[in-house]
């Protein structure tokens, strides 16, 4: 049984952007006090803690925006990786092209782009769009695949500036420093913490190819699973004692 349990966060521990179901915070408070816990997600720390309503937030690691930025149980940065201006300027460029191909309509132009520090993210139909149309718009991340695809030479002038992009959640496209994904940041964590790759294991909805968990394969052991509730009863079933 793994020691250590890495956990994408939207659709993986929560709905997209939304708290976890009331009745599973007991569950993964029993599963922090019984293992190591780290949540690997390209959402900012505030929002973890904001969707992951546990009685303290010192019960889980934090590995945020991809695992860019890190803290410990207690709240001490780990390490923060920071996206520059010039980086940002570029990547606000290639979205701009991206919403002309897109041509959607959207309730709130405000809310379809994120500099969170160490990751950029743009939301395809916004944030904060309702659940039901979120997960309908693209659910087998073909609509993001083919416009990425459209756009390649965009996103190699991208990575002229040491920016890679990946399609994410449920309507997102993540903007990341290249080559600093999830797969690479646990990998890091993993050696300061000293543990072994066979006392892990990853659980995320994001493993098939192209998606933003599939490069912790063979990093350490994975599960896919499908959604929160496909979590839990992994976790009830597989890691509780």
């Amino acid at each position: 049984m793994p020691k250590h349990v890495f956990f994408d966060l939207d659709k993986t521990l929560t709905p997209s952007r939304a708290p976890m179901k009331a009745e599973y915070v007991p569950l993964f408070e029993k599963l922090c006090r019984e293992r190591d816990v780290i949540v690997v997600t390209g959402q900012q720390t505030e929002r973890i803690a904001k969707q992951i309503p546990t009685i303290s937030p010192k019960l889980y690691y934090k590995l945020s925006q991809q695992g860019n930025y890190a803290q410990d149980k207690e709240g001490k940065v780990l390490w923060n990786e920071q996206i520059s201006k010039a980086q940002e300027d570029a990547v606000r460029d290639v979205v701009e092209v991206f919403k002309k191909d897109l041509q959607l309509e959207v309730d709130d132009e405000n809310d379809l782009f994120e500099n969170r520090g160490s990751q950029i993210n743009y939301s395809t139909i916004g944030f904060n769009a309702d659940l039901g149309k979120k997960y309908a718009y693209d659910p087998d991340f073909s609509k993001r695949f083919g416009l990425l695809k459209r756009h390649s030479a965009e996103l190699d002038r991208l990575r002229t500036v040491g920016i890679e992009a990946i399609p994410a959640g449920t309507t997102s496209i993540d903007f990341i420093l290249e080559g600093k994904h999830k797969g690479y940041n646990i990998k890091r964590f993993l050696n300061l913490m000293g543990w072994q790759k066979q006392d892990c294991i990853y659980i995320g909805d994001a493993l098939f190819p192209g998606g933003n968990d599939e490069r912790v394969i063979g990093v350490i052991p994975t599960h896919a699973i499908k959604d929160d509730d496909d979590t839990f009863r992994y976790i009830n079933e597989n890691l509780l004692r």
